[in-house]
């Protein structure tokens, strides 16, 4: 039998699985696209490229492609390497039962494949998902306001620290508990570096193993001057619970923010406190912090991660959530008058403010939100307290357990604990701990370092562990200590009950099947790029292979934890190694970074490597100016701003970010370039290029740009967001750059999940191997051996990153091979130079002047002034005309392309390798019969979508009159699409036109 046959789905029923390289094109289609355009080969798409930049070969580590009965074979013996084993590990990340319904949820396509709900009326189905779980973690910890994620609690950390600066002004310090987990306080530690943010470590009482409130309250009256906030654990890491009530009640009385870490699992039905309630007069905490990764997926070496983060918003509190970073989902009306849901508050994002934005995070943890929110639900009121109770329970039973052995004693035995537990070992643990995974036991975590005290075991419990797996375990036990008879009782210590929660949380108890059928019509709200071109320029909206998915979620990879001994992870490790090597052959540069999440997570990363190197030579103050192009990302000066290079003057100098214009060919203008660094020269710390630009044109002067830029001992950032349009074929290395992310979820096809999770690796130069961040993975004696670099700068993930991202991008790798690669950018150039030449006569393009400049993997498209002035006269201004024109797409089955950015009037549109010619003449037929309804039926722009879900959403008011959460008891009538997007995109243009006409009478009288 064929492996093939064994797989969850049947590939050969789905229409872009098979196909080579997932290029669905013939033959026959790309010579006639190449015809159509002028040119004999592939190669010639790069002519205008400098030929020194150019690859000689193509990355060749990456060999040949593995056909697809080989890549399922191939993955599946890779995940086998892997020793699974019972577990008593948790620690960073606890792990819980996965309810059935979340794989079911996850395999909806029309919910994992979609783009960030910026088109509120095709994303309903995003939305709603989002709106379940910001509800339902609403209902748990009586937060009003809970966003739709950031990266993973240490990420999240970050973001409330430097929340609570701006909400408590002149103030730049935060008190962080040394409860928390030691790789958020690296994480911290390494993002708060160069910036403005101080921290300031509280340890905790070596006897008592918490906080000690009396030196708390010192610490803050010390620094309360420029204090922001205070952040402490609930749970902190020895397992043991916190009087939140104390510490809370300290900051209100130093009139700081309190940051409260949680474990949302703990928050249910008879477990601990609501943070809403915390402190003596119920005040509750400020803020919110916590991970949610395990509400939705097992383990999965540490990644995709969920951070929870929520803020007050009532009657006494309406101006503090104004100060937050990312984005949060709000309840409004459409224009007829339908409860409908869109983004709300997402005027801070880095697209809109660039340098003003308050944090560069443009892709979240979306879909692992929606996976958390569908996990509540499944569990419901009685479940989510038999997970959290079975941990609570086994807890308790296993301190009396261990408590038996003369070698073992608690090492806090008078302190509270929850669902993990701390004991001090009469002997070495690390050899009772290779003993325990011999005997197919995960004993726990040593956590010496964090106490100052040697052996130091601690075990945490879930609804994971069975009958068996305590049997295992005392068993073991039995074998290799020694069990004393005890005259004394033995007993637990109690947790106050003032930290206890009272009464019922109220989840609703939905059957399986009601859950399944609501997650499937939120699927069918949305459109996806399985089913027809998705247009949206600098997005990359490409076919996600359904085999990746499948390598992600095979139970070798997902049920290993980020703190298992590494011997027992070696597919993990022999995934990073491969990733590292791979990137190596593809961006030409020696060093690769796996560790980061996003492309904006990579950016970060690229400059805190630049702040290192040059405060490595001395120079950290005198680099205080990075320049960047107006045609990068908006990501780019977002994340310079992060960094710590704040754009302000100072007695007439001027630090942080300077702007690069572009020329007449929509490059960076080289005579402005070389006049700022003949001003700033050496002050210069380095310049961030998009490259290809979001015009979709290549930089050609970049190596002479590179070599300027190094000339003044400054680096070169480019941004990898467009490198679908260039892998294989250009050298990075040969460019100059120093360091360059790829987005994994672009390029490299992951998932948009709705807004995430993203994922990326940044390649970096010779000058910057020694200060990597997270692991780097080598090969000795057959075994793949993790370290760190002599002067890594740190983490910037609790663990190792969204790994079971690395898995479904490897898997993409080894079915595209050294060939592959190069087929797949040129093809995705080759489409869209293809839909540029047939639009480009029919519609203006952008940037002005630029019209013969040659595109590559996208470009803009604009109107004529005389177009806007008619659009204008039927009653649509045109400061609103290009957000109305891209609703038009709606109206055809299809998503927008990307609407007024980068040029505010301007429509960008990138095709994708993913696509064959007749869906790229039929996406043709669709934009030239848009063209002719603004041109002849203007007046449609007032009432369009017309077939979506919902009409128009009126997001102003849904911004004004805030609706952040309801109390879910039952499950919404949803809407239904008046006419379904497949149905739509089937129709001859010229048919849609008519009924757009008559649903636009409808809806005017």
């Amino acid at each position: 039998m064929s492996r093939i046959d064994n797989l969850p789905y049947n590939p050969n029923e789905l229409e872009r699985e098979l196909a080579p390289y997932y290029i669905c094109a013939s033959k026959n289609e790309i010579q006639e696209m190449m015809d159509t355009i002028g040119v004999k080969e592939l190669k010639d798409l790069y002519s205008h490229i400098p030929k020194e930049v150019l690859m000689a070969e193509g990355p060749k580590e990456l060999g040949e492609r593995l056909e697809y009965e080989q890549l399922v074979a191939h993955v599946e013996d890779l995940a086998k390497k892997n020793n699974l084993k019972t577990s008593f590990l948790g620690d960073g990340l606890q792990q819980y039962k996965v309810p059935s319904v979340v794989p079911f949820v996850c395999d909806i396509r029309g919910l994992t494949t979609a783009y960030t709900p910026y088109q509120p009326e095709r994303s309903q189905g995003t939305l709603w998902t989002l709106w379940m779980y910001s509800s339902t973690l609403s209902m748990l910890t009586g937060f009003e306001a809970i966003n739709a994620s950031f990266y993973e609690r240490s990420t999240c950390l970050f973001e409330a620290c430097n929340t609570a600066t701006r909400i408590k002004r002149k103030t730049n310090k935060v008190i962080i508990s040394e409860g928390i987990y030691p790789g958020d306080l690296e994480v911290l530690r390494t993002h708060a570096k160069e910036t403005s943010l101080e921290l300031i470590t509280l340890p905790i009482d070596e006897e008592t193993g918490l906080t000690d409130i009396d030196a708390a309250k010192s610490l803050i009256e010390k620094e309360k001057d420029s204090l922001a906030a205070f952040a402490f654990c609930q749970v902190n890491n020895l397992g043991l619970v916190e009087d939140v009530n104390a510490l809370t009640d300290l900051c209100t009385e130093a009139n700081i923010q309190s940051i409260a870490i949680i474990d949302p699992m703990l928050l249910a039905t008879e477990g601990l406190l609501a943070p809403s309630l915390y402190g003596s007069n119920d005040q509750g905490a400020d803020m919110i912090v916590g991970e949610g990764q395990h509400l939705a997926i097992g383990p999965n070496w540490g990644g995709p991660g969920l951070g929870i983060f929520g803020i007050r918003y009532n009657d006494k509190n309406k101006t503090a959530i104004r100060s937050t970073a990312g984005r949060y989902i709000g309840k409004g009306k459409d224009g007829s008058g339908k409860t409908c849901l869109s983004i709300v508050l997402s005027t801070r994002e880095q697209h809109i403010r660039r340098e003003k934005a308050t944090s560069n995070i443009c892709s979240n943890q979306s879909f692992l939100a929606s996976a958390a929110g569908a996990g509540i639900l499944a569990r419901g009121e009685e479940g989510m307290t038999e997970s959290m109770m079975a941990g609570r329970e086994l807890a308790n039973q296993i301190f009396v357990e261990l408590s038996k052995y003369q070698e073992l004693s608690a090492t806090y035995p008078h302190s509270p604990f929850f669902n993990e537990i701390i004991f001090t070992f009469n002997g070495d643990l690390d050899v009772l701990m290779q003993r325990a995974s011999k005997a197919g036991i995960h004993l726990g975590v040593k956590v010496d370092e964090r106490i100052k005290k040697n052996n130091q075991l601690k075990m945490s419990f879930s609804d994971l562990q069975n009958d068996d797996d305590l049997e295992k375990l005392i068993n073991f036990l039995d074998d290799h200590l020694t069990a004393q008879e005890s005259e004394e009782e033995l007993y637990t210590p109690e947790i106050p009950s003032a930290l206890l929660r009272e009464g019922e949380v109220g989840l609703p108890n939905f059957t399986e099947e009601e859950i399944k059928n609501f997650y499937i019509q939120l699927g069918e709200m949305n459109v996806s790029p399985d089913d027809n071109i998705y247009p949206l320029g600098s997005c990359t909206m490409k076919y996600n292979p359904y085999i990746n998915d499948y390598a992600a979620n095979l139970q070798g990879f997902t049920d290993t934890h980020p703190q298992a001994p590494m011997v027992d992870t070696q597919a993990n490790l022999e995934i990073l190694f491969e990733t590292q090597e791979m990137f190596k052959s593809i961006t030409g540069l020696p060093g690769v970074v796996t560790q980061p999440v996003a492309g904006a997570q990579g950016e970060l990363v690229g400059l805190k490597l630049f702040q290192a190197y040059h405060r490595d030579r001395g120079n950290a103050q005198k680099k205080n100016i990075i320049l960047i192009p107006r045609s990068a990302h908006g990501t780019n000066p977002a994340t310079a701003t992060m960094a710590g290079f704040e754009t302000k003057k100072v007695d007439g100098v001027q630090y942080g970010i300077i702007t690069i214009e572009a020329d007449a060919n929509a490059e960076i203008d080289f005579e402005q370039l070389k006049s700022v660094v003949a001003e700033y020269g050496e002050r210069i710390a380095g310049i961030m290029v998009t490259n290809p630009n979001t015009a979709g044109i290549f930089e050609t002067r970049f190596k002479e740009m590179a070599d300027l830029i190094h000339s003044v001992d400054g680096l070169v950032y480019m941004d990898g967001a467009n490198m679908n349009a260039i892998a294989g074929w250009v050298d990075l290395g040969a460019m100059g750059v120093d360091a360059v992310h790829n987005n994994l979820h672009k390029t490299w096809t992951i998932p948009h999940g709705g807004g995430g999770p993203g994922d990326a690796i940044v390649g970096v130069s010779e000058r910057l191997l020694d200060y990597i961040p997270g692991l780097q993975v080598k090969k000795e004696n057959d075994q793949f051996v993790a370290f760190k670099t002599p002067k890594s700068i740190g983490s910037f993930h609790r663990h190792h990153g969204n790994f079971a991202h690395k898995v479904r991008c490897y898997t993409y790798l080894k079915a595209l091979g050294s060939e592959g690669v190069k087929q797949m950018s040129a093809i995705a150039v080759l489409a869209a130079k293809y839909l540029y030449h047939q639009l480009k006569d029919t519609y203006p393009t952008l940037p002005a002047r630029s019209e013969n400049s040659p595109r590559m993997h996208e470009f803009i498209l604009t109107l004529t002034d005389d177009e806007f002035s008619k659009i204008a006269a039927a009653g649509t201004p045109k400061s609103a005309a290009i957000a109305k024109i891209g609703k038009l797409f709606l109206d055809f089955g299809l998503h927008a392309p990307t609407v007024a950015f980068p040029e505010v009037y301007g429509l960008m549109v990138e095709p994708t390798e993913s696509f064959t010619k007749k869906e790229l003449d039929d996406f043709i037929s669709v934009v030239k019969e848009i063209k002719l309804i603004i041109n002849e039926h203007p007046q449609v722009l007032q009432t369009t979508p017309h077939f979506t879900p919902i009409k128009k959403v009126d997001e102003v008011s849904a911004n004004k009159n805030l609706d952040l959460f309801e109390r879910i008891t039952s499950f919404p009538n949803l809407p239904k699409n008046v006419i379904d997007p497949g149905e739509l995109s089937a129709m001859m243009p010229s048919d849609v036109t008519k009924k757009i006409l008559v649903a636009h009478e409808a809806s005017s009288n």
